[in-house]
């Protein structure tokens, strides 16, 4: 009888049939130089907060405090699942010691020949231990549409984003999904 009202209120998760990760290794120049490529996307970084720099990578920066954890990363899960809202496909970019540092969502927008190029060479790992019972919960504050750039300074790589030219009404709708689905507001 009070099924309905215990759930009033709470984020409606989209529940999935079950979550498939695959993980690779990767360098931070070359998670850099694929995501430039990938065109629109659902970037949700963490809340880490931390300015400890010793573990960002020397001849890439980012263009914005909010791209730093990319620059952390060094494994990614590859993670795709069946949802009510239909299949979903992200990135789970995490850094050595195994700590989330972001969610990357492929969009309808987004290029799927880029987003199969981009790991194409990576390396298998094993899940890194905090990963293995399934995906941890994405303490995101925010989720942002964008594109991810790269450009070359001098040997100075510099990962930016930019405001997408064009999101169709499809890819704004998936992404809001998203958003509340990780129970985290859309920026812009």
């Amino acid at each position: 009888m009070f099924g309905w009202f215990s759930a009033f209120g709470a984020a409606q998760r989209p529940r999935a049939s079950s979550v498939a990760t695959r993980w690779l290794a990767v360098a931070p120049q070359a998670l850099a130089q694929g995501l430039a490529q990938l065109g629109c996307v659902l970037y949700l970084p963490t809340r880490r907060c931390d300015a400890d720099s010793g573990d960002l990578p020397l001849g890439l920066l980012a263009e914005s405090m909010e791209l730093t954890p990319l620059l952390r990363t060094r494994y990614v899960g590859l993670a795709s699942a069946v949802t009510e809202e239909g299949p979903r496909e992200w990135i789970e970019c995490v850094d050595g010691a195994g700590a989330l540092q972001a969610r990357i969502y492929l969009l309808p927008d987004t290029d799927y020949l880029a987003w199969d190029a981009l790991f194409a060479d990576g390396v298998a790992v094993a899940a890194p231990m905090r990963h293995r019972a399934g995906p941890p919960v994405c303490f995101a504050e925010r989720a942002r549409l964008l594109c991810f750039t790269r450009r070359q300074v001098s040997r100075l790589a510099m990962l930016g984003s930019e405001a997408p030219s064009h999101v169709s009404s499809l890819g704004r709708g998936v992404a809001r999904d998203i958003a509340v689905a990780e129970a985290v507001s859309m920026a812009g």
